[in-house]
């Protein structure tokens, strides 16, 4: 008997109709469960929460800017491709003013915590990095002290 022809068959009957259609029910039911399992663990990357600022934190992306800068310190390379570097990060994230940006500024620091840099020097490369401007160096060093070294 041909599908068609069975659920035609099925809805002249009651009975028949509820014995099919419970199966399917229950497998779109597992179907649902499971997408939004899926869509759960697939955003879960990006997820953010609230710092006592108010400001969004998102750890994937501080994450991502700590170990590029901990591998920027550790290799010496120039304070421009830094920069680059670090602005097609943000961008990805939707971050457009990187050097404005705590959260960006913070994961520096802890960067440069992470590629065991003294104080000092990691004050230094943080200045030379924001192009000296003394404000955003402040928030570099709250990241760079904050961080295990």
């Amino acid at each position: 008997m041909g599908v068609s022809r069975m659920l035609r068959t099925a809805f002249r009957r009651p009975a028949l109709a509820l014995l099919l259609g419970a199966p399917l029910a229950a497998a779109g039911c597992s179907i649902s469960a499971s997408s939004e399992s899926l869509s759960k663990s697939v955003s879960s990357p990006f997820k953010s929460s609230s710092n006592s600022s108010g400001e969004s934190e998102d750890t994937g992306y501080q994450d991502e800017v700590r170990s590029f800068t901990a591998g920027f310190a550790r290799s010496g390379s120039d304070a421009e491709a830094f920069r680059r570097g670090v602005a097609s990060i943000a961008t990805r994230r939707g971050i457009h003013d990187w050097e404005d940006d705590d959260q960006t500024c913070r994961a520096i620091g802890a960067g440069l915590r992470q590629a065991e840099l003294g104080r000092d020097r990691a004050e230094a490369l943080a200045g030379d990095l924001l192009s000296g401007r003394a404000d955003r160096v402040k928030v570099v060093m709250k990241g760079f002290d904050a961080a295990r070294p």
